[in-house]
């Protein structure tokens, strides 16, 4: 079973719940409770990341989001047309980011938690970027039922 949708919201940070609450709801068959938060929490960061990041906090541009249901995994691609992403951002090492001090907020990374947080939820994480679109692609792995 290979089923898709194709959704898009404007780039204004009060509309990511709205895309956040339909892709739970799309996937809210086929994953446990934890599964379905670390999706969600997942596909919000990586949209405001577009936002913020990409688009500067501007409003007006586009932010696509395609959801593939599987039988073994749900496949999300976050698609935007901002300049695409630095390359040193990526290859930070996500380990270090959450290596800080709690008592002390000042030790507390500026950036690149997001990213972090994709990757420690996701299962597979890629970014793809051409002349046009940058598109970042995560996967969940579905948990096949105990019986």
């Amino acid at each position: 079973m290979v089923s898709s949708i194709s959704l898009a919201i404007d780039s204004d940070l009060d509309k990511v719940s709205l895309i956040a609450r339909a892709v739970r709801a799309l996937c809210q068959d086929l994953m446990e409770a934890e599964d379905l938060d670390a999706v969600e929490l997942s596909l919000v960061e990586a949209i405001n990341n577009v936002i913020k990041h990409g688009y500067q906090g501007k409003s007006g541009k586009d932010v696509q989001v395609a959801v593939g249901l599987q039988s073994d995994r749900v496949v999300i691609d976050v698609i935007d047309h901002a300049p695409p992403m630095a390359p040193q951002v990526l290859e930070q090492n996500s380990d270090s980011l959450f290596a800080f001090d709690e008592a002390d907020l000042s030790s507390i990374p500026e950036g690149g938690m997001g990213l972090a947080l994709i990757r420690m939820n996701m299962d597979e994480v890629e970014y793809l970027s051409s002349d046009t679109e940058n598109r970042l692609r995560m996967v969940k792995r579905i948990a096949s039922p105990t019986s």
